[in-house]
């Protein structure tokens, strides 16, 4: 957007606000003031401004954006969803490495507006996974998850849902599964014996966990320097995150090995 674009949309609290609300369509003077708490007298200049730079246009009862301010207004939303993100917890995202996960998710940061953040564990139990990611997981009948961590507990933790009769797909790196195939073998080749699993082994360098269900979303982030964060993780409860989550691990997927035997 030009600098005159930018100062016109954003130096201007009721014009940004009208033309996120007129996404949702055509809207008349009425709707307008009642949905920004305004008055006529306050919003018809803006609204003048927006028409003059053909942002918004205007039939004879109603008010509705151009196929410009169609195209400004979804941006708008667009970044106004990221900074809703970075914004409620913003020490969070300032020291962990966002930069770890795919551009095409990255891009969509945005669809975890509206999470939360886990519980810190006490330090009694500071590398055992969270308690309300394993409480979620019990309620879960589809279970997908990347891990680039190995904890002790996973190998017979995702057997146990799986056994149970959650459909358990996991994603793990190189590292993890070797360790997995050393150490917990006999779960390994149980785990695969199941109907109702998948394996896949990427090589590429993942640096994050991740689990997406039919319930919710965890991610855990590493921090800056690369150091594992074992306090907290995101949480998300709502479709739209969901969504990214099953796209993370489909991003990952297609790159990796599954593995049917050990």
């Amino acid at each position: 957007m030009s600098n005159s674009l930018l100062e016109l949309i954003f130096f201007s609290e009721k014009r940004k606000n009208l033309l996120l609300f007129l996404r949702e369509g055509p809207k008349n003077i009425e709707e307008i003031k009642t949905n920004l708490d305004t008055s006529a007298v306050a919003i018809l200049p803006q609204i003048k401004k927006l028409r003059d730079d053909s942002l918004v246009f205007r039939t004879e009862d109603s008010y509705f954006l151009s196929p410009l301010g169609i195209a400004v207004a979804e941006r708008m939303h667009a970044m106004m969803r990221v900074l809703n993100v970075f914004s409620r917890n913003y020490d969070y995202w300032a020291d962990h490495a966002v930069e770890c996960l795919p551009s095409p998710l990255k891009s969509r940061i945005g669809d975890l507006e509206n999470c939360i953040f886990s519980e810190p564990p006490d330090w009694t139990h500071l590398f055992e996974p969270h308690r309300e990611f394993v409480e979620k997981l019990t309620i879960s009948r589809k279970i997908k998850g990347i891990s680039a961590i190995f904890f002790p507990l996973y190998p017979s933790l995702f057997l146990s849902f799986a056994k149970n009769g959650a459909d358990v797909t996991l994603l793990v790196t190189l590292p993890v599964y070797e360790r997995i195939k050393g150490e917990y073998r006999s779960e390994l080749r149980e785990f695969l014996s199941l109907d109702n699993t998948c394996l896949y082994v990427c090589e590429e360098k993942i640096e994050f966990s991740h689990v997406v269900t039919d319930k919710f979303l965890s991610l855990s982030l590493p921090f800056s320097n690369g150091a594992f964060d074992h306090t907290r993780d995101v949480l998300c409860f709502d479709p739209v995150a969901l969504k990214w989550g099953e796209d993370l691990f489909a991003y990952y997927r297609d790159r990796s090995e599954k593995i049917t035997k050990v």
